[in-house]
């Protein structure tokens, strides 16, 4: 089992490979089983607890697909710099207020004119349970980081 210092040097480690890169690519598995994708802003760092946070509309497909299959996948590259990360989690959507409160950027505005008062604003809230990625400067083998272990705390 993971304990807490390793799980911090993962998180803080993933955070270094992501860095810089301010888009994703969301994966989801649609309800006749086919896989979905589609580019996510970045505006949060990983959390403590291994948690990334994207902001969406409650009334969006992916939502729809969530709601059935949690799994997804959350990829992220800088070909400029050789680094590709993909992160296996399981999604749910988050309705808070305060929690959308916290993650709140104005920069957001651009997708959601009306800000917090946003009809159907909602947090994607994805939780890492692992993560493979290719960092070709310093290795052509990917490597991968396990955090399964705070997915269940």
């Amino acid at each position: 089992m993971t304990n807490s210092k390793d799980s911090n040097q993962q998180i803080d480690q993933l955070r270094t490979l992501i860095k810089d890169i301010d888009h994703a690519m969301l994966t989801t598995v649609d309800d006749d089983g086919s896989l979905h994708s589609r580019p996510m802003s970045i505006f949060s760092d990983i959390d403590t607890d291994g948690i990334l946070w994207f902001f969406t509309s409650t009334d969006s497909h992916k939502v729809f697909e969530i709601e059935h299959c949690q799994q997804v996948n959350v990829s992220f590259s800088s070909p400029d710099k050789q680094r590709y990360v993909s992160i296996l989690g399981t999604a749910e959507l988050v309705k808070d207020r305060n929690k959308l409160q916290e993650k709140w950027q104005p920069k957001l505005q651009t997708w959601f004119p009306q800000g917090l008062d946003e009809p159907n604003l909602a947090l994607l809230k994805v939780n890492i349970n692992k993560a493979d990625y290719w960092d070709s400067p310093s290795s052509f083998r990917s490597q991968t980081i396990s955090l399964l272990e705070l997915s269940h705390r």
